[in-house]
């Protein structure tokens, strides 16, 4: 697999003119029902991303063509559940992952709107999620316009590590790991304090009505653990030789998403 995808890297780096095709198909058929599941979309997109990084390809017109593909590959996966219902359990390509089709149907109920938002980050879920919504009978206005939501932010999200890579390659291998570790690091915690801010804000609302709002195991102590593992990042970074570095490589970054 690891040859066939950097066969495909290759090709793109040595036709640029083509890029663009070839970014839409593996969006496609990353976000195909079921198919998407045997495709190594996500390195070939980071493969991608880093050629826009080393300044081969540009990013925007590039992350178009991903928001295309991956848009078109939803909305046909759609239209195969809108047309075929529960008949789709029972195609033989389809029954091997009977598990995953029921868990993404339990997501789907839960979240609705929302799961279709989520579920396109999440590489199993993102191959079924939109087939589940044709089944359901989701309203097609409204999967079309979580759909368009989530390909918009998917796109160029989906490309960043590899820019992130690609924008790198002038530094020492150790830098670019370093580095590299301290932004995903970062990330982390910022995701995660976004969840325990949205936990003290409903436990304060339900004091306020007198009602029992149970925070999640170890709040009081993972807040404090997450809070200092990104100061300490910060710190890292602002008294270290990786801080100028870290300033260079985001002015890369800058540059070449233009």
């Amino acid at each position: 697999m690891e040859e066939i995808v950097n066969n495909i890297i290759e090709w793109i780096r040595a036709n640029p003119h083509w890029a663009g095709i070839a970014v839409f198909a593996i969006a496609f058929l990353e976000s195909l029902a079921i198919i998407g599941l045997a495709m190594p979309g996500w390195l070939l997109l980071v493969g991608v991303g880093s050629l826009i990084g080393a300044g081969t390809l540009g990013f925007w017109p590039i992350a178009f063509f991903c928001f295309a593909g991956a848009t078109l590959g939803q909305a046909v996966s759609y239209l195969v559940g809108t047309a075929f219902k529960e008949r789709v359990h029972h195609w033989p390509w389809v029954e091997r992952h009977q598990n995953l089709l029921h868990r993404s149907e339990t997501f789907f109920k839960k979240h609705g709107f929302a799961g279709i938002l989520i579920g396109q980050f999440i590489g199993p879920i993102r191959a079924v999620i939109s087939l589940i919504a044709g089944i359901l009978d989701m309203p097609a206005k409204k999967f079309l316009l979580a759909v368009v939501i989530a390909t918009l932010i998917w796109a160029p999200v989906y490309l960043m590590p590899g820019v992130v890579l690609g924008a790198a390659l002038t530094f020492e291998k150790l830098e670019v790991i370093i580095l590299v570790s301290c932004l995903i690091a970062m990330a982390v915690c910022l995701w995660l304090l976004e969840g325990y801010v949205r936990q003290l804000i409903a436990h304060n609302k339900a004091q306020k009505n007198n009602e029992l709002y149970q925070l999640s195991n170890y709040f009081w102590l993972k807040l404090p653990l997450c809070l200092s593992i990104f100061f300490a990042i910060i710190v890292f970074l602002a008294f270290s030789t990786y801080g100028p570095l870290m300033i260079e490589l985001s002015k890369k970054i800058v540059e070449v998403i233009g």
